[in-house]
């Protein structure tokens, strides 16, 4: 008996009973369905790390004070222009930008808005990968003349104008030197972001001349400085370099530390990662239940057919030949199970990527996999009832009633 005469007898038997077939599948197709949507998931999870991570600006790197340090920071630890400009001569380092923030209120007729104020330099624009729509970012002349410009982002224009074309409108900034008066100069496209909403809090970002924030709180030094390295591969390297020389030109030890954001989304996907294969496995328990439906439903096949075995081996049919005639069945039942496992954990997995905003990712690979675990269950778990068929005795088999 050859395979395609296998499959038409296998197909016979599953239509002949519909119902049982598709309770014997359901336990397949749960797994299936389950093992798909997690891994369309976490490989969706995955992909809007690295997203975020390419607009919130790649290759960076950032050295900030240690404020773990049991040892206290005092003003002279601080990082200074001096430290910005010997930072930026190390080589392998494509731009630099001092860190220097503070929350604050804007005040656009009768509407408050809070914001968080960033010191920003012409550097700035390449670290944060900005993207201007409209008029221009801070420029040298902003922070030579202490320029009062600011550049919002297009969500923030919208919500405080009603508009995004607002360039030389004026924003009145409240801080606790009282109200300061500012000029939009420029307008970015805004990006939704888990690391910038982190480090924002929520509160709308706009960015004004680093000297001028300096200048209107009364500062001098920096908590933070932002790098943009050429090669990712240098990273570590450069970071230990600018915090060799902090240290030697301040005269002090384990007063700063590094924030490399691809170390960020190794730590992310690797917590992703973990908890996709935990999910995957209790999804796996539906599969092992799916397999045993399997073995059960084929052992009920093999005795309601015994007679059937009987006749075969009666006409010459060898052990082998009967044993393939029910791994067909069990095989197909089961990769059946596994292809509407599949279809519905799309669905699934579209809809829980919906709800959670993100892309449902599901490769040809795992596709793959899922159509062989589908098949291999239906194998293994059909072995036994299929065996115990060939094992029959042909003349027990024909008594049989």
């Amino acid at each position: 008996m050859n395979l395609l005469e296998n499959i038409r007898m296998a197909v016979s038997s599953i239509k002949t009973n519909k119902m049982r077939t598709l309770l014997t599948m359901l336990g397949i197709i749960i797994g299936i369905s389950a093992v798909v949507a997690i891994s369309a998931i976490g490989n969706g999870g995955k992909y809007q790390i690295q997203k975020s991570l390419e607009q919130f600006g790649t290759n960076r790197l950032m050295v900030f004070m240690n404020w773990s340090n049991d040892d206290p920071i005092t003003h002279r630890d601080f990082i200074n222009d001096r430290d910005i400009e010997a930072i930026r001569q190390i080589a392998g380092v494509e731009a630099v930008a001092p860190i220097y923030e503070e929350r604050s209120t804007i005040k656009v007729e009768d509407k408050d808005q809070d914001v968080l104020l960033v010191g920003a330099n012409t550097d700035t624009e390449i670290i944060n990968n900005v993207e201007m729509l409209y008029g221009r970012y801070i420029t040298n002349q902003d922070n030579e003349s202490y320029a009062n410009t600011i550049v919002l982002s297009d969500k923030d224009a919208k919500d405080i104008f009603g508009k995004t074309e607002v360039i030389g409108e004026a924003i009145t900034l409240n801080t606790y030197r009282g109200p300061v008066d500012f000029r939009v100069v420029g307008v970015y496209k805004q990006e939704d972001s888990p690391f910038g909403s982190a480090i924002s809090g929520g509160t709308a970002q706009v960015y004004v001349p680093i000297n001028t924030i300096l200048r209107v709180y009364n500062q001098t030094v920096y908590y933070g400085v932002n790098l943009k390295i050429q090669d990712r591969n240098e990273m570590d390297r450069i970071g230990e370099r600018a915090i060799s020389l902090l240290e030697r030109l301040h005269n002090n030890k384990d007063k700063y530390r590094t924030f490399n954001l691809e170390q960020a989304l190794e730590a992310a996907n690797s917590v992703i990662g973990t908890i996709t294969t935990v999910l995957a496995f209790i999804a796996g328990i539906a599969l092992l239940v799916g397999g045993i439906g399997i073995m059960n439903i084929m052992l009920v096949t093999v005795t309601e057919r015994i007679r059937e075995i009987g006749v075969k081996k009666a006409i010459g049919a060898k052990r082998i030949e009967i044993l393939f005639q029910f791994l067909t069945e069990s095989a197909i039942i089961s990769f059946t199970g596994g292809l509407l496992g599949i279809v519905f954990g799309f669905l699934l997995a579209t809809a829980a990527s919906s709800f959670l905003q993100l892309p449902p990712l599901i490769s040809a690979r795992e596709v793959l996999v899922s159509a062989v675990l589908s098949i291999s269950i239906g194998i293994l778990f059909g072995v036994y009832p299929a065996n115990r068929a060939a094992k029959l005795d042909p003349i027990e088999a024909l008594r049989y009633e």
